[in-house]
């Protein structure tokens, strides 16, 4: 009977160790239980008989794991889009069971590729990542909770993230958990182990980028407007009124306010709104950036944009990574009806260009993204090396009451890590926060109260190798190592 239940146990086991990782990322930084994470997982596949064991246990794994870390989107299916909550709670497995998948395929290839048994210890590491990567771009992709987050901004690994990104530092902490879960001998094991976090601390000592003038006086604001009365129109003018009188109080030479912070096209906002806007800011002649949709040349064309509301000329920018079923719909022929269960405004936005030129402002040059954006590491050193500092609008009430703020904060850290550019966020609930050129808070706002973060923020020139080559050599030299292990493989068979 035990016998019975045993494979059971282990996928329970694995499914828990899964699970546990949403303690290692934001808010927690509880980092240590990754290891754990990842240690459980690489045992697990390495004492898998099969390909196909491999592959259960993986999936196992990834179910659990991403179950913890994506549960809140349920927050806005349910609470605000108005979806019926076991449909909500059955798109949020089915999701689950899809991005659980990508370990599930990292099992197998571990246990199917050709490999020489004293160097297996490098082959799931390499399929691990490649397969987070694949994650992250697959049908525009969903890098959320990739494991290199969680050792970002804090751990020693973390001095890799200029060199080789978020994926990166994903690989080598996989590689350490592979080398301790073998039990590896002194020289052999635990000196490469140590060499390697040795080497990201040395490299965290790197000033990989230059101040550029002096620091700008900037002030984020947060408004607080609850997601259930943001889009109503009987609340419409007193959202107005609220990021007016923020504004009015803003003492920055640089004032930013978050996504939508205007709750309607730019072309219906009444004719005093703009010039009052303007007139808060202009004492001092400080720069105001703001998140309001925009309409395009055709009926159907509309943004989520970023605009500079002291310009009278309004210079734009557009969201281009947009979110699936969120801000659009993939295969509407296919998915079109779920939108009958739910009450999503603008679900249905045009993209902006992939390259777009920064705001010239505070004394430099300001690359804006919008919420979703951050995510993609790859996507925001497009705006590099013009840019001087990253500027992310976000509207995250959509999660309100969960982690997924604090979540996406850490990758900002990340970001700012990677490009050596100051990160500042500006969100209507929080996380409103002001980060440097280390990935580390300068200034944090409280999250869920209607405020202002005041702070300083340095503009800052260079590129770290990443912002210059961004994943590609890693993903190459992670295929050459599946390559070369195969070729060693085959040939030590003949």
């Amino acid at each position: 009977m035990i016998s019975r239940f045993k494979p059971l146990l282990v996928h329970f086991l694995l499914a828990l160790f899964g699970a546990v990782s949403v303690f290692s990322f934001a808010p927690l930084y509880l980092f240590p239980l990754m290891w754990l994470s990842l240690a459980a997982l690489t045992f697990a596949i390495q004492q898998s008989a099969t390909p196909q064991i491999a592959a259960g246990r993986g999936f196992s794994f990834g179910l659990g794991f991403f179950l913890a870390n994506i549960h809140w989107i349920f927050i806005s299916l349910n609470t605000f889009g108005g979806m019926p909550a076991a449909m909500a709670a059955g798109g949020i497995l089915v999701l689950a069971a899809y991005m659980a998948l990508f370990p599930a395929l990292a099992g197998w290839l571990t246990l199917k590729l050709p490999c020489p048994a004293a160097l297996r210890i490098l082959l799931l590491p390499s399929v691990f990542i490649l397969t987070e990567w694949l994650r992250g771009w697959l049908f525009t992709g969903f890098p959320w909770a990739s494991v290199g987050y969680s050792q970002s901004p804090m751990t020693p690994l973390a001095g890799f993230a200029p060199i080789g990104g978020v994926y990166l530092i994903g690989w080598l902490l996989c590689l350490s958990m592979a080398i301790i879960v073998s039990k590896p001998k002194w020289l052999a094991g635990w000196g490469i182990v140590a060499s390697i976090w040795g080497a990201g601390w040395g490299l965290n000592q790197i000033e990989w980028t230059t101040k550029v003038g002096a620091p700008v006086r900037v002030s984020l604001v947060q408004g607080n407007i609850a997601q259930n009365i943001k889009w109503d129109n009987a609340f419409y003018l007193d959202s107005l009124k609220t990021y007016l009188e923020l504004t009015s109080k803003a003492r920055g030479q640089l004032v930013i306010l978050p996504e939508t912070a205007i709750p309607s096209f730019i072309s219906d906002v009444p004719d005093w709104y703009p010039q009052m806007l303007r007139d808060a800011v202009a004492p001092r002649k400080a720069d105001l950036i703001l998140g309001v949709p925009i309409l395009g040349t055709h009926e159907a064309e509309y943004y989520n944009a970023v605009t500079v509301m002291s310009d009278p000329k309004l210079p734009l920018y557009k969201k281009q990574h947009l979110v699936p079923f969120g801000e659009f719909i993939p295969l509407p022929w296919l998915f079109n009806w779920i939108y009958s269960f739910m009450d999503m405004p603008l679900s249905g936005f045009s993209r902006g260009a992939v390259k777009q030129a920064p705001f010239a402002l505070a004394s430099g040059q300001i690359a804006a993204n919008i919420c979703y954006e951050d995510v993609f590491g790859r996507e925001i050193i497009n705006a590099l090396p013009e840019a001087t500092m990253l500027v992310n609008l976000s509207n995250l009430a959509w999660f309100d009451g969960s982690w997924a703020a604090a979540q996406q904060t850490q990758m900002s850290q990340t970001r700012a890590l990677e490009t050596g550019r100051y990160m500042l966020r500006s969100t209507n609930t929080g996380v409103t926060a002001i980060i440097d050129e280390k990935g580390r808070f300068k200034a944090v706002l409280p999250e869920r109260v209607a405020g202002i973060l005041e702070g300083t923020a340095q503009n800052r020139s260079g590129m770290p190798p990443y912002a210059w080559f961004g994943d590609t050599p890693l993903l190459m030299a992670l295929c050459a190592v599946l390559l070369g292990l195969g070729c060693w493989k085959r040939r030590s068979d003949k």
